[in-house]
């Protein structure tokens, strides 16, 4: 989510990016490290948002299946998140979903991004190592691209308002199908082990999907603990990646990116990336945080923002603690 509508105000943001994007720096940073936020900081910046949001997704009302107690499992209390390396990416990119992979017939590191805005809309084969765009799909003007997930020799992108998945080949980038769904489309993930899809849509709901068919298998509300112990359902859950069987989460139009038990949608951790915000970006409603891909086999975390010049790497060391709700 979500900068661009037709219209006035769409193109006077588009404005606002030729003229934010030009010469960004970038915050000196040195060791996000894995902190753990204090409930009742971490709620007083849920409403806050809530608070200054400009616009709230909707969505039709949906049963939600309780999770089974019995498939929740102990997580690290929270990950030690040391920086590695710094990239140079392309500003052009309103960065919806993220994906880190090794081609398997070259060896070669892979991120696949999708960026939204209304007729500027994309998918692109990234070379992670260059940065250069090695392939790019640019999506009809009606639709507004979000999350993406990869799942085998398929590509799964989302649209915000045009409830349409379409699901690309992953060597031509030819549509190969389409999947209806109801709400808007903001984040999508691919969890291997259990071979489902986790969607968000920018309320506090995740949907888990069947990564073939599309089909619900179930669905949860991510929560927190308020200060006095209570659950209270965490909105506006946009790009998501799965890491180490966790879910993860960046808030919209927060700096934080929260670590979240798919069994029982509690949150494990929420993690504070304010330091890497580019200085230019600061302050920004529409250029935010946004962008999470792991590398499961180097224990590499991947970050970055709607535009941002920059793509940040981290190592993603877990603490071996149980972890407790936030």
């Amino acid at each position: 989510m979500r900068n661009g509508t037709n219209g006035d105000a769409g193109a006077t943001r588009r404005e606002i990016l030729k003229r934010c994007v030009a010469g960004v720096g970038v915050a000196a940073f040195a060791n996000v490290g894995g902190i753990l936020s204090d409930a009742r900081a971490f709620a007083a910046s849920v409403r806050e948002t809530q608070a200054g949001k400009k616009e709230t997704a909707k969505a039709e009302p949906e049963p939600v299946a309780e999770p089974d107690a019995a498939t929740e499992r102990e997580f690290p209390a929270r990950f030690d998140l040391r920086l590695t390396k710094r990239r140079a990416r392309s500003t052009d990119s309103y960065t919806q979903g993220l994906v880190f992979e090794v081609d398997s017939e070259t060896g070669r590191e892979i991120l696949y991004e999708s960026g939204g805005q209304y007729g500027k809309s994309s998918l692109r084969k990234i070379d992670h190592e260059s940065g250069d765009i090695l392939q790019e799909y640019r999506f009809s003007k009606r639709y507004f691209a979000e999350g993406i997930a990869v799942v085998d020799d398929r590509i799964f992108a989302l649209t915000w308002k045009e409830r349409v998945c379409f699901v690309f080949d992953k060597k031509t980038f030819e549509i190969l199908a389409e999947f209806r769904y109801y709400g808007e489309g903001w984040g999508l993930a691919f969890d291997a082990e259990t071979q489902t899809l986790a969607m968000s849509d920018g309320t506090s709901k995740i949907r888990v999907l069947d990564a073939k068919t599309f089909e619900r298998r179930r669905a949860f509300d991510v929560f927190y603990l308020d200060a006095n112990g209570k659950k209270r359902k965490l909105v506006n859950l946009n790009e998501l990646e799965f890491v180490n069987g966790e879910l993860w989460a960046n808030v919209y139009q927060t700096n934080k990116i929260v670590r979240i038990d798919p069994a029982s949608g509690r949150v494990l951790q929420a993690i504070d990336f304010s330091q890497i915000v580019p200085n230019s970006l600061r302050g920004s409603w529409d250029y935010v945080l946004n962008g999470i891909a792991f590398d499961g086999a180097k224990k590499r975390l991947f970050i970055t923002g709607k535009c941002w010049p920059t793509l940040f790497e981290f190592s993603a060391i877990p603490d071996k603690t149980a972890a407790k709700s936030v």
